[in-house]
């Protein structure tokens, strides 16, 4: 996709990145030793391969992701592209508040963000925690689980759905759709995982037009019942609800997903850490948050599309023209040593310099107070589960083969009591 210009040149113009590919296998393995070299150029740069320009610094992250100069909404030119490139259906998926400036973005966040900051989440994240700690026991008493699967996705896929309102029995079905759906997001979108997207949407859709005429006929208290009111009342559009409760249902379960697996592996890892946070559960919140920063589950913000430049824009004294592209390298960023000193050292006693994992601004996570929360619990169930807990992938691992997410396929782990 092109924007149809140059970089600038002159004394100010950004310097071009060369023989980066993160879709190699050893930049999957560890990606840190390449954000590094992005880096060392000091500010923006120009990656010829996706037309786009890349930040890759704390300071200059968060300045993208909180200026209001750079937008959701391609140019014209790119929007009518686009338009032809991307299947009818695809579409509905940016009337999401992830794809909209506002008013539009101001409108649908606030209809959506009040059951993540209710009493009702309390209620939601104490029965993860209990599913976490049954998974737990069981593997112990089985010796081993596999992590992804066993562990992550059932504690994530029921806190997001009790939370949304899905009937649990629901569940595996719409984590399925998920599951096709996401890979259609990273860039670029590998043309077959669009077909399998589409057919997933199209399940989804007609699985919560359905969902959406019980809940009009018996309103529960959850997310999806408050999303179906605000339709009736004229707030939001039958689109619009159905787009916003997939995006919910996806970004609410694949973090944590994500962070799991990350964290049991990165424990494994740093065998130093987990016994500082055995030694001091208290240390759970912390240690989830420096989970996030050391493996950010998102190394890109904002799936697909980045940020777009209304008008030429400085940065770290480079100019990035109108109409540009910028992606904001979330991985690279919570990896800068100005702001996390030795960021490649794993430290749960991190002075909670705040990391971009979540993003930043307008756009920060909707369900933050969810992620780090049961990033938390997580934590907590980590530091109490008494086993001990090994892996012959530790050294290698399987991650997918994705760009945008960082997420391990899979982790067997063997478990024993400890001693």
């Amino acid at each position: 996709m092109t924007t149809e210009h140059e970089p600038l040149t002159g004394d100010r113009a950004v310097p071009h990145l060369k023989d980066f590919d993160p879709y190699r296998d050893a930049f999957r393995a560890d990606p840190y030793p390449e954000y590094a070299r992005v880096r060392d150029h000091g500010g923006p740069v120009y990656w010829d391969y996706l037309d786009s320009y890349v930040v890759s610094h704390h300071a200059d992250a968060a300045a993208v992701l909180a200026d209001p100069r750079l937008g959701l909404r391609p140019p014209d030119p790119v929007a009518e592209l686009l338009a032809v490139m991307v299947p009818e259906s695809l579409r509905s998926m940016e009337r999401t508040l992830l794809f909209q400036d506002p008013p539009d973005h101001t409108r649908l966040r606030n209809l959506t963000r009040r059951p993540f900051a209710s009493p009702r989440l309390h209620g939601v994240l104490a029965q993860a925690r209990e599913g976490a700690d049954r998974i737990l026991a069981e593997a112990l008493r089985r010796g081993g689980l596999e992590v992804v699967d066993d562990l992550a996705f059932p504690v994530s896929l029921q806190a997001i759905g009790d939370l949304l309102g899905v009937p649990r029995a629901d569940l595996p079905l719409l984590k399925d759709w998920g599951q096709a759906m996401s890979p259609a997001a990273d860039i670029p979108a590998d043309p077959g995982s669009i077909e399998r997207a589409v057919e997933a949407f199209e399940a989804f859709d007609a699985y919560l037009g359905d969902l959406a005429e019980r809940r009009r006929a018996d309103p529960r208290d959850d997310l999806f019942s408050s999303l179906v009111a605000a339709e009736r009342e004229g707030l939001m559009s039958r689109a619009e609800l159905h787009a916003n409760a997939i995006l919910v249902f996806i970004s609410g379960h694949e973090t944590l997903v994500a962070f799991t697996a990350s964290a049991v592996l990165t424990l494994l890892r740093h065998p130093d850490q987990l016994a500082l946070l055995r030694a001091r559960p208290e240390l759970a919140a912390s240690a989830a948050d420096e989970v996030m920063r050391y493996e950010s589950p998102l190394q890109l913000a904002t799936a697909g599309g980045g940020r777009w430049t209304g008008e030429d824009v400085e940065l770290s004294g480079r100019i990035i023209p109108a109409g540009s592209r910028v992606l904001t390298f979330l991985g690279a960023a919570n990896r800068d040593p100005a702001v996390h000193p030795d960021p490649d050292r794993f430290d749960i006693t991190r002075d909670g310099t705040p990391h971009l994992a979540l993003g930043h601004g307008l756009h920060y996570c909707l369900g933050a107070a969810l992620a780090k929360r049961q990033g938390t619990l997580m934590m907590e169930a980590l530091a109490t589960w008494p086993a001990d807990f090994t892996s012959e992938a530790v050294d290698a691992p399987e991650w997918l083969p994705l760009f945008m997410q960082r997420r391990l396929a899979r982790l067997p782990v063997t478990v024993t009591a400890r001693r």
